[in-house]
């Protein structure tokens, strides 16, 4: 679990530096944006 929480989190970054921060995701700590961006992708807004 670790090591996944660890690439995530560079992904993350990478991602943060390429494209600067959002601001819209309502999420209080970097790890819960990144993790409710993951868990939105499999969700069907029906």
């Amino acid at each position: 679990m670790e090591f996944m929480k660890s690439r995530l989190m560079r992904i993350y970054d990478r991602l943060l530096r390429c494209f600067g921060p959002r601001g819209w995701w309502p999420g209080d700590t970097t790890f819960e944006v990144m993790v409710g961006a993951i868990l939105t992708q499999n969700t069907a807004w029906q």
